[in-house]
């Protein structure tokens, strides 16, 4: 491996530097990917990328596949096919996709006659394939979950996708440490969700922008693995690329025994590594943020961003107090679409609808955590006929251990639903939606408008909460049900605490052999010999700019949920802020800019508000904002996925003080072309100051001469497999079932491409 910086280093230093491939010139470092995780919805167009260049997997043992975002979580008693049980079209065609691409490829998938078929970041730890000190990628944004082992975990977007399945690499930018400390002790009834949204409400959806969080201190070394994943699970909803926790006996515990985890000599020596996995003393980091623990009481949101937080015992905010425009018209925005008056105290806003799920909270703790909740409220306890709650456990082995222990039972008999494993509503891709105008309480990770169905109404809290909730009809501070006896009588179901090993039983196997891709025997190395992909380039583009005036543009803003069920990276020009261009109740057409001349037209965007972009991995919203003709976006701030997903598509973000976006904003809005030349890195206007800008060397460089990143990356093919001979030496239990540590051409020949079936 590369030697390590001298001198103090924080845990993400440490693994950082201990997965360095090569060092480009300008700060990108090759970086190499551990742990890959597969879903059906930002992989479909990752895959046809290595068909059509005719490229293989190359880490298939790294790799792990499953369906969770699509599935419909009714009953699979009747289960026979994906194609008969899912009804929606486009979610069938992307399930369907994914089976035929891990069979094509030879990739290990959990599918749903699976009982390990889960969400992506419920079924990596539960099987041990989330270790300390890895890499870990997938594109979907809360890929930060897997941080609480000590992993460096992030979310990609698809281009990134499909760069790791080709190289098991990836091109990043160190990003800064930020570390959050909170020491004390928790008022009872304080979960770590409230943790998490406290600290978001603290620093802002932004606070962690260009960071990697490591959360310290006593509280967080008190949580157990479960609640560790639900403070690292939302660390993107503070802006940060990942959040981690060091490894330590809790850790241990939890990984020991689990099916992909090392054994015997390899769990030692692996063990003995993972000891070293802390921050030295005396390490620096760039960003320091204390609470204290006494500070926080159950937390829940009022608003469409994660940062709009407020305790239980508190009231929605009043935007009359606000004297910044933008955030005033921002607070204003969110109470219209939530239907709320100011100053309306929590604890009186009824609800609809309750979810439970979601890979934020949906394992076996969460549920129990929820089910000590409703049997507070004693045998007579029912969920109210004005409300319609659902549990979905993360995953099919949640799902029969919850089963075994008597929790679904605590909850059929209240009257809650019990579903089988999904995504769910946390982002309403399936049937499990919120309807127009519907109020939910949700344990999920966002509250953005239209996340979890059109017009859909959310407060982000607790599982317990979530229970409360359930129970008395309105959002409810849970500590009124804590400590009150538990009705033990007969008619009470009989809870039990069982062992999750108990349920891990399914054997482990080597991946597949791919079915129809086979490695050419000319001994090739690198893909030279072929024309790469590339993308459009960028040197100078002219033309008019659209002005917008909100912060925290988030991704279910720019392309809502509906149209992410696509196999093509194209034909989403009509998704573009489709629910700020469309009139919800008529489908007319609305005032927003882009439905106005000139800006129907418009191919550069100019945001005034901060964190354009936050929110989902998902590459179609750079897509969508592409096929419109917006090749290049302007703003204070941008979210780290985002930026990067845009480059990836021969896009550019352009990041400029606030003053400079609204002198900019005020050019657009009088209709007035803007130029910009990535070449001289300015920003023209007619008989006014070019205004410069920077782009990182690499990344400009690529933009002008439209280069394929992985392309680029395979010439260094011979780099790769030197690390990854050197990592089999170091850390062994990485090398995943079948990996027989053969040296890959770049070059991988489809010897055939005929459909097959499951």
């Amino acid at each position: 491996m590369p030697a390590p910086i001298p001198g103090p280093r924080t845990l993400y230093d440490k693994i950082w530097d201990d997965h360095i491939v090569e060092y480009q010139k300008d700060g990108l470092a090759l970086l190499y990917i551990d742990r890959h995780l597969v879903h059906e919805v930002t992989s479909p167009q990752a895959f046809e990328g290595l068909r059509n260049k005719d490229r293989r997997v190359r880490r298939p043992d790294c790799t792990l596949a499953t369906v969770d975002h699509n599935v419909p979580t009714a009953s699979r008693k009747q289960f026979k096919s994906v194609d008969t049980f899912i009804a929606e079209p486009d979610s069938k065609a992307q399930c369907l996709a994914l089976e035929e691409n891990v069979k094509e490829f030879g990739l290990t998938y959990f599918g749903m006659t699976d009982r390990r078929q889960g969400i992506v970041h419920i079924i990596g730890p539960e099987q041990g394939f989330t270790l300390p000190g890895i890499t870990c990628v997938c594109g979907d944004s809360h890929t930060s979950t897997h941080g609480a082992f000590g992993s460096l975990a992030f979310g990609i977007g698809t281009s990134e996708v499909e760069h790791v399945l080709a190289t098991q690499t990836l091109l990043q930018k160190k990003a800064k440490n930020m570390r959050i400390t909170v020491d004390g002790e928790l008022h009872e009834g304080v979960t770590s969700k409230d943790v998490i949204l406290h600290i978001i409400g603290v620093i802002g959806t932004a606070g962690g922008t260009g960071s990697v969080i490591e959360y310290a201190g006593s509280v967080f070394r008190g949580f157990s693995m479960e609640g560790r994943m639900s403070v690292c699970n939302m660390s993107i909803e503070a802006g940060a690329r990942a959040g981690m926790v060091a490894p330590d006996e809790v850790t241990f515990a939890y990984l020991r025994n689990r099916p992909l985890a090392p054994k015997g000599a390899a769990w030692d020596r692996a063990e003995a590594y993972w000891r070293s996995l802390k921050t030295d003393d005396g390490a620096k980091f760039d960003v320091e943020v204390k609470i204290r623990a006494e500070d926080i009481i159950p937390t829940v949101t009022w608003g469409t961003s994660p940062q709009d937080v407020v305790a239980i015992t508190g009231s929605v905010p009043d935007p009359s107090t606000i004297t910044d425009p933008v955030k005033k018209a921002s607070v204003e925005r969110s109470l219209a679409y939530m239907g709320l008056n100011p100053n309306t105290r929590m604890e009186d806003i009824t609800v609809d609808k309750i979810f439970i799920g979601s890979c934020t909270n949906s394992r076996i703790e969460d549920l129990r955590s929820a089910a000590k909740i409703v049997l507070a409220f004693g045998p007579n306890g029912k969920v109210p006929s004005s409300v319609y709650a659902m549990i979905v456990p993360g995953s099919g082995l949640i799902k029969q251990q919850a089963e075994a222990e008597g929790l679904d039972n605590v909850f059929k008999r209240a009257g809650f639903d019990w579903r089988e494993a999904g995504c769910s509503m946390c982002l309403g891709m399936n049937p499990d939606q919120l309807s127009p105008g519907e109020r939910c309480a949700s344990t999920s990770n966002r509250n953005f408008e239209g996340r979890q169905g059109a017009g859909g109404r959310t407060h982000l809290v607790s599982p317990a909460m979530a229970a409360a909730a359930a129970m008395t009809g309105r959002l409810t501070d849970v500590r009124k049900y804590l400590g009150v006896n538990v009705d033990d009588s007969k008619s009470a179901p009989s809870i039990k605490i069982l062992n999750p090993h108990d349920f891990l039983t399914d054997p482990v196997h080597a991946p597949p052999e791919p079915q129809s891709v086979v490695i050419p025997q000319d001994g090739t190395t690198d893909n030279t010999s072929r024309a790469p992909a590339g993308v459009d380039k960028f040197t100078v583009l002219k033309g008019i700019a659209a002005p917008l005036h909100i912060e925290n543009v988030d991704t279910d803003m720019i392309i809502p949920k509906q149209f992410l069920k696509t196999l093509k990276r194209t034909g989403l020009a009509n998704a573009l802020f489709y629910t700020l261009r469309k009139n919800p109740h008529t489908g007319e057409d609305t005032d927003f800019v882009l439905n106005r001349e000139p800006f129907t037209k418009a191919k550069i965007l100019v945001c005034t508000g901060p964190n354009f972009g936050c929110g989902s991995s998902r590459e179609h919203a750079p897509w969508s904002l592409n096929d419109f003709g917006i090749r290049c976006i302007i703003a204070p701030t941008f979210a780290e996925i985002f930026r990067s997903n845009t480059m990836q598509n021969g896009m550019l973000p352009i990041t400029l003080p606030i003053d400079e976006c609204k002198a900019l904003a005020v050019d657009a809005e009088a209709g007035a072309e803007l130029e910009v030349d990535l070449e001289k890195l300015e920003i023209r206007r007619d008989g006014k100051r070019a205004i410069p800008f920077t782009v990182d060397s690499y990344r400009r460089h690529c933009l002008i001469n439209g280069l394929d990143d992985i392309g680029l990356t395979l010439q260094r093919a011979d780099a790769i497999y030197e690390f990854e001979t050197r990592r089999t030496d170091v850390w062994p239990w990485l090398d995943g079932f079948g990996y027989k540590g053969q040296k890959i051409p770049a070059n991988a020949v489809l010897k055939e491409r005929k459909k097959m079936d499951w």
